[in-house]
């Protein structure tokens, strides 16, 4: 999960959904394995990278075997090789223009098209499947107990401690390049999420603007992000180049309530490697509901 600052990607966050509490530490050997066992090393399976990464991880001796054959199958899946995408300098798209951003902002705000996943806490957390793509848009949204300066101020921060309250991952970033006072490339980059899992970058333009009341509510400021490419920025041996395809955050004030923000985030993000994306897709969402947790609680000082 890139957040749009300084020093974060994601989301979301890099990518919110790739976000975990803590790291988890290698799988003890066991005499017994049970389904529960099965199934966590069979996802950590899924979540390796090649051979060489996933032979960090101890397994126990009853799955060695499987193992060895499902790393087989892995090293013959295709997958982007170190430079596949190659630095040709910046990107940047045409600034977008008032309608270009009611257009935008009022699409990941509506309700049609929408599927209610999952709802906890007053959060909720919804996704889109969008035609020709196999990586799904995710939105969450929420009624923050803190005012929107609090909320922008988290996205704007290069206090890498106060960004990790809310991105646990997230190991370091910088801006690359700034093209104007709301417009800039940023890198972002989040440590591995388990054992035999590598690290995963990010390079994305990031805007921010401000937004007018329209059919989604009161204004606001809204971030966008986007996949883009740099020339200071070339993907890096050992560690996979993720894409945030589309995304924003969206902070909007609560009429008659100055302490509380009304937030809303959409993603679609590859992640890369060799993660199938039917699991990524199911990361994604889960995650998201817990982005939107610790994003509340960092932004109430909690």
């Amino acid at each position: 999960a890139s957040s749009p600052t300084t020093n974060s990607d994601s989301p979301s966050p890099l990518f919110p959904a790739l976000h975990t509490t803590s790291d988890t530490t290698a799988v003890p050997a066991l005499r017994t394995v049970d389904t529960h066992t099965h199934m966590r090393v069979i996802l950590l399976l899924f979540l390796a990278g090649p051979a060489s990464a996933a032979r960090a991880v101890t397994v126990p001796a009853p799955l060695q075997r499987p193992l060895d054959c499902v790393r087989s199958l892995l090293d013959r899946l295709p997958r982007p090789r170190d430079g596949s995408w190659p630095a040709t300098g910046s990107t940047r798209p045409p600034p977008r223009g008032p309608a270009d951003i009611e257009r935008f902002v009022g699409e990941a705000t509506e309700e049609e098209g929408w599927a209610p996943v999952v709802s906890r806490d007053g959060f909720q957390v919804s996704r889109r499947n969008l035609r020709g793509s196999r990586h799904v848009y995710v939105r969450g949204q929420g009624v923050f107990g803190a005012p929107p300066e609090a909320v922008i101020g988290l996205f704007e921060t290069s206090d890498a401690a106060l960004i990790r309250r809310y991105n646990p991952l997230y190991d370091s970033g910088w801006d690359l390049e700034r093209y104007d006072s709301r417009t800039k490339a940023a890198y972002a980059k989040v440590r591995a999420a388990c054992p035999g899992v590598r690290p995963r970058d990010t390079v994305s333009l990031i805007s921010r603007r401000d937004v007018g009341g329209g059919a989604w509510g009161c204004g606001g400021t809204v971030f966008f992000q986007e996949a883009t490419t740099h020339p200071a920025a070339p993907p890096l041996r050992g560690v996979v180049r993720a894409k945030i395809l589309r995304g924003m955050f969206l902070v909007q004030p609560v009429p008659g309530c100055p302490r509380q923000t009304r937030f809303t985030f959409t993603q679609q993000c590859d992640a890369g490697g060799v993660i199938p994306s039917w699991l990524m897709n199911r990361l994604i969402v889960s995650e998201s509901i817990h982005f939107l947790q610790r994003l509340d609680r960092t932004a109430q000082g909690r």
